[in-house]
C-alpha cells in the first residue's frame, strides 16, 4: 500500500493536470456561449479531419493477413484448377481408348505406363499390369495410334516393353499404298528407318507404313509410322526416315494385345535356318 502511495506521490502533478484538463473540457462542451460553441465545432472538426487522416493510412498487419489469405486460396484454385485440367486430359485419352478396345479384334489389357526410359540405345517402358492380367512375354504394345513396342519381361503386376526406340527391337513392315516390304529398326540416334528396302522401291513420303504378315511377332496392319525421307543410300537402299504415329514422349497408357507368335511357324523357320548356316 505505502508502494501504491509513494507511486501515486510521484505522478501526482500528472493526476492532477489530467484532472484540470477533463473539466476544461467538461465545462467548454457544457457551455452555450457562442464563441465555446464556435471552438466546440472547429475542434470536432479537426478531431474528424485527423481521424480521416488517420483512416487512409492502411493497417499494415491487417494487409499482410489478408495476402496470406489470398496466396493460400490462390494456391488452392490452381491446384484445383490443374487437378480439372488433368481430370478432362485423361477421360479424352480414356475415351479414345475405349472406342479403340471396342472396334479391335483381338483381346487386350490396359495399362498405365509408370516409367519409361528414352534417352538410352535400348528404351523401354513399365507398365503396372502383368502376368496377373494374362500379359505374357513377345505380346505387342499398342495405343489407339499405333506399334509402340513388345513385352519382354514379366512379373505378377507388372511389365516391361521394348519400345520402337530400341535397337534390339526389329519389325517387318510394308508400305500400305505401294505393299514394299522392309524392316523397321531404330539407328540408336534418334531416327527410325525401314530397311532393307532397294533403290528402285516404290516408297514415297508421305506413305504410311504397317506392320506385314511376314512377321511372326505382330499381327498384320498395325499402323507404325509415315515416310518423312526416302533418299538413296549408297546406290542399293533407300534410305527412309520414318515418323512414328506414337509420341513416346508423352504416351501414359498402353493395350498390351493378348497375341503370340505362332510357335509351330517359329521352329519351322529356325530349322531351317540352322539347316542354310
Amino acid at each position: 500500500m505505502k508502494i501504491l502511495l509513494s507511486y501515486l506521490g510521484n505522478l501526482k502533478e500528472y493526476i492532477i493536470f489530467s484532472a484540470l484538463i477533463v473539466i476544461s473540457l467538461l465545462l467548454i462542451f457544457q457551455n452555450d456561449n457562442v464563441q465555446i460553441r464556435f471552438v466546440r465545432v472547429i475542434a470536432v472538426n479537426v478531431i474528424g479531419t485527423i481521424q480521416d487522416g488517420f483512416s487512409i493510412i492502411p493497417n499494415i498487419f491487417e494487409l499482410e493477413r489478408e495476402n496470406k489469405s489470398l496466396r493460400e486460396t490462390n494456391i488452392d484454385l490452381s491446384k484445383e484448377l490443374s487437378m480439372l485440367k488433368e481430370a478432362k486430359l485423361e477421360n479424352l485419352r480414356l475415351n479414345q481408348m475405349l472406342e479403340f478396345k471396342q472396334r479391335t479384334n483381338y483381346r487386350v489389357a490396359t495399362g498405365k505406363i509408370i516409367g519409361k526410359t528414352l534417352i538410352q540405345t535400348r528404351n523401354n517402358i513399365t507398365i503396372n499390369i502383368g502376368e496377373n492380367d494374362s500379359v505374357k512375354i513377345g505380346m505387342p504394345v499398342i495405343t489407339d495410334r499405333g506399334l509402340v513396342g513388345k513385352i519382354v519381361a514379366t512379373s505378377g503386376n507388372y511389365s516391361i516393353a521394348q519400345i520402337l526406340l530400341n535397337k534390339d527391337l526389329k519389325v517387318s513392315a510394308k508400305d500400305q499404298r505401294s505393299r514394299v516390304d522392309g524392316i523397321i529398326a531404330w539407328d540408336g540416334e534418334g531416327k527410325i528407318r525401314m530397311k532393307n528396302v532397294s533403290k528402285s522401291a516404290d516408297v514415297k513420303v508421305g506413305d504410311l507404313l504397317i506392320t506385314s504378315e511376314y512377321s511372326n511377332s505382330f499381327p498384320a496392319g498395325i499402323p507404325i509410322g509415315f515416310v518423312t525421307t526416302d533418299n538413296t543410300l549408297d546406290n542399293l537402299f533407300k534410305n527412309i526416315e520414318v515418323e512414328c504415329f506414337v509420341n513416346f514422349q508423352t504416351v501414359e497408357e498402353v493395350f498390351v494385345l493378348k497375341f503370340l507368335s505362332e510357335d509351330e511357324r517359329k521352329d519351322l523357320e529356325k530349322k531351317y535356318n540352322e539347316k542354310s548356316k
